[in-house]
């Protein structure tokens, strides 16, 4: 090889590290069709997946200068991430291309880089190219994603040399992939990992981003590998030590059973474990229904499993508003009052919660803004369940437990069950924090969770840990989702792994409603003029959007907007 060689720079590595310091996962997730008639509609929301995508990428020109040689590195990588990376070594020198690699990290660019050549040495045979990128997300080794501030960039650097043919080839780069944010999106699948949760009654969504080529393997890998940080105390696993892929291929035909071929250590699970890790491998490799999985040992299939009753937590379809001082139920386009709440005659009703459904729930209201009660029948009177200084609109998790707590946060919130009992949960990081607003998943295992300080606002999800009484002891370390929101005043769950937030991000005039994945990019619904308060749920497919003049609006997977009710209020989903 001529020319000299350029040491070994890791600029974007130690960007991307210092960038990443939240864990975040997750499909994009939208709602369904846009009721236009009838009763807002039940079913699970889910993103249909593209039909095979070609990036094209060309091996190497013969004496192509050096910014072509990145330009075609740089298509190649994103062609590798739906095929191999066979092209993208060919721009590399021998040596640089047995130690590069790929997958170590992705980082997704805002746009294809402007590149600047630094040809100062070309006479030496030695070239440089440069570039300062926008950076909109990073995809770790586990493809956890982890969407990235506005604004945030990172310096690319290639050293190129001339090979012994005079070709130039790169000698210096960075591990890993960088890929637009285009190519991204059609090279990378998103795909939700399932863990049980401690009781085992529901699978708990874990989010990632696998290289479309072969995301089977790495889902049944990274499910055997466990969940990210933030969620592991709040979920389980079946997975005996050592259990691992016993070759790196796991066959998924158009039709019949996924096969998935383990070592010997599966075989030690118990009849119910067993039947749980079917559950969660054939949820996992769901397309998007849950696929039937044969797991193997040694070519030779385990023996059939016990059924397991585990599955994705759903929010029931049964929204009601308040008309007037009566909490009713959306028929269509009309109310009908909910027969066991009695009128809130006597309250100033500022939020609603309850749990399962309308007809037989036990309904929360916060009373102003110090007190939540329990919403009065024909038989009872209210009941104190919570007070203080300016207490959150409440969440009601699968358990029964009443969520809420101060805003000004002492780094607890509180949770009451429906005799008023009341308890503190610790959460450490919102101390000093003011919260807008919670709200606790269906699976009962994660919150989501909007506050600010002085410096800003921000999103997180935690984890729920909880004693062997279902009762909440504290919350996990946090993720930060939601990077380009700057202020907002509810978050509710819009799917499986994705947030609807209502606020305003860089460069908005109102509030609107921000589809935030746990893990993957911030978009935006369609604005609605005067939008003030959101709800929606785990597999219902609409969004209800409530406005400063009473009105009630519906919307689907288009975001676009339906009125289906005038004079109401508080809209809320169960949870």
């Amino acid at each position: 090889m001529s020319g000299t060689r350029v040491a070994r720079r890791r600029p974007l590595r130690a960007a991307l590290a210092a960038l990443a310091a939240a864990l975040v996962v997750g499909p994009v997730a939208a709602c369904a069709s846009i009721p236009t008639s009838g009763p807002v509609m039940d079913g699970e929301t889910v993103l249909s997946q593209r039909g095979p995508v070609f990036v094209r990428a060309d091996a190497p020109r013969e004496d192509a200068l050096p910014e072509q040689i990145v330009r075609g590195f740089l298509a190649a990588q994103a062609q590798g991430a739906s095929g191999s990376f066979d092209v993208a070594t060919q721009f590399l020198t021998p040596e640089t291309a047995t130690t590069w690699s790929p997958l170590a990290q992705v980082a997704v660019l805002a746009a294809e880089p402007e590149l600047e050549v630094d040809d100062s040495r070309v006479e030496e045979g030695v070239a440089t190219v440069r570039a300062a990128a926008d950076v909109v997300g990073t995809v770790d080794a586990h493809g956890v994603y982890t969407e990235e501030v506005p604004g945030t960039t990172t310096d690319l650097v290639y050293g190129l040399v001339r090979d012994d043919e005079g070709q130039w080839r790169v000698d210096t780069t960075d591990d890993g992939l960088v890929v637009s944010a285009t190519n991204f999106v059609q090279t990378y699948r998103a795909t939700d990992l399932y863990f049980p949760t401690v009781d085992r009654r529901y699978l708990v969504p874990d989010a990632r981003w696998f290289p479309s080529r072969n995301w089977q393997t790495l889902a049944v890998r990274e499910t055997l590998v466990g969940p990210v940080p933030w969620l592991a105390g709040s979920v389980t696993t079946v997975v005996p030590d050592g259990t691992a892929l016993s070759i790196d291929s796991v066959t998924a035909a158009p039709a019949g059973p996924v096969e998935v071929p383990l070592t010997d250590a599966v075989s030690g699970t118990s009849a119910e474990d067993r039947a749980v890790l079917v559950a969660q491998l054939g949820a996992s490799l769901g397309n998007p229904s849950p696929r039937e999985v044969q797991i193997t040992v040694e070519g030779v299939p385990l023996a059939a499993v016990d059924e397991t009753t585990a599955r994705p937590a759903t929010t029931p379809n049964d929204p009601v508003v308040l008309a007037g001082d009566q909490v009713t139920s959306i028929v269509g386009r009309s109310t009908q009052p909910v027969e066991t709440v009695a009128p809130l005659t006597g309250l100033q009703p500022t939020a609603l919660a309850f749990t399962g459904s309308s007809s037989d729930a036990t309904f929360v209201v916060r009373d102003g803004s110090r007190r939540l009660v329990t919403a009065p029948t024909a038989d009872t009177e209210s009941v104190l369940l919570m007070d203080g200084e300016n207490l959150l609109a409440p969440s009601v998790d699968r358990f029964g437990l009443v969520w809420s707590g101060p805003q000004e946060q002492p780094g607890s919130l509180r949770v009451a069950d429906l005799e008023g009992t009341v308890s503190e949960v610790a959460a450490p990081w919102l101390d000093g924090r003011t919260v807008m607003s919670l709200r606790v998943a269906p699976d009962g295992a994660r919150i989501a969770v909007v506050s600010a300080t002085g410096t800003g606002l921000q999103v997180h999800v935690a984890g729920i840990l909880r004693d062997e009484d279902g009762l909440p002891t504290e919350l996990s370390e946090p993720v930060r989702v939601g990077q380009p929101i700057v202020a907002a005043t509810q978050v509710v769950w819009v799917d499986r792994t994705t947030l609807g937030v209502l606020g305003r991000s860089i460069g908005d005039t109102a509030p609107l409603v921000h589809l935030v994945p746990v893990g993957g990019p911030t978009s935006k619904a369609s604005p609605l003029e005067g939008a003030v308060s959101l709800a929606s749920g785990t597999g219902i497919g609409t969004m209800l959007l409530g406005t400063s003049d009473g009105s009630l609006y519906a919307a689907g997977s288009s975001s676009l907007w339906t009125r289906v009710a005038t004079e109401v209020r508080l809209p809320t989903y169960p949870g």
